[in-house]
């Protein structure tokens, strides 16, 4: 029972750090706290159905549906925030928002308002449960291992940080903070349609799977310490695990888990447990 509840914990982990390390990057590079994050993961998993009825192999799938919610992150960037990039933090979360809406009404309209689920990507099983649960969980340490090697080692990662840190200087030295935030729009979104699809074979994929990953996510992301790569990480973590306790208990009051965490935290620390940007 103990070895399910830490399983089961990490892979909600996963799940969870991937959505705030998006919420994260976009925020170290633009101060834009993008509530659409959530659609991102919903996108991945719908596109990946479809790719699977057309008979497309298993394994190229998340890759296909990872780039093509990209490019729909991009858009959004694109099309709903670069227009309004002089606008005041409260209006650009209320376009956000309204972009979530879209997005979530456009998959009920194309999909319809059904669940659907992409065989698991593995026939075999460890410990009586199924490889898709570890898988999900190695891609999650794969993904921050790869983020960490790019933000440092890249010069368009260290632009990226370079916004983070001082947008005007950025500037100033010849970095686009427009540019960089397009771009940390792009990881964002395709790290969300990546793990869209790797877990709808585990709890399926529909057009309102993203508002309550969405959350959880952002709450990871502003437990840990927002525009915190490392504060994402420990958030997700937390949560994770607490919620597969807590589910061990009561699962009916699993979902009041991360909020409750992340008022705690706020209540004690209010950047959060590491201490993300101002």
């Amino acid at each position: 029972m103990i070895f399910d509840i830490v399983v089961h914990g990490l892979e909600w982990a996963s799940i969870y750090t991937i959505v705030a390390i998006g919420f994260s990057l976009i925020f170290s590079a633009s101060r834009i706290i993008n509530l659409a994050q959530g659609e991102f993961v919903m996108l991945g998993g719908l596109i990946g159905f479809s790719l699977y009825s057309i008979h497309l192999p298993l394994f190229i799938i998340p890759l296909i549906s990872a780039g093509a919610v990209a490019l729909v992150g991009v858009a959004v960037e694109r099309m709903a925030i670069y227009p309004a990039r002089k606008a005041s933090p409260t209006s650009l979360i209320i376009i956000t928002i309204a972009v979530s809406m879209i997005l979530r009404s456009t998959a009920a309209l194309v999909w319809g308002p059904y669940t659907f689920r992409i065989p698991g990507f593995s026939t075999f099983s460890f410990f009586s449960l199924p490889a898709d649960y570890f898988l999900i969980i190695v891609v999650c340490i794969a993904s921050i291992s790869t983020i960490g090697l790019f933000l440092k080692k890249t010069r368009l990662g260290r632009s990226i940080r370079a916004c983070s840190m001082d947008a005007t200087g950025a500037r100033i030295v010849g970095v686009s903070p427009e540019r960089m935030r397009m771009f940390s729009f792009f990881i964002s979104a395709g790290l969300g349609g990546m793990i869209g699809v790797l877990i709808a074979p585990v709890f399926y994929a529909s057009s309102d799977i993203g508002l309550n990953l969405g959350i959880k996510g952002f709450c990871a992301a502003v437990l840990g310490g927002m525009g915190s790569i490392p504060g994402a990480i420990a958030g997700g973590i937390i949560i994770g695990l607490s919620e597969a306790v807590g589910a061990s208990v009561a699962s009916s009051y699993k979902d009041i888990i991360a909020p409750l965490l992340m008022l705690f935290v706020l209540y004690i620390k209010p950047r959060g447990l590491i201490g993300g940007r101002d």
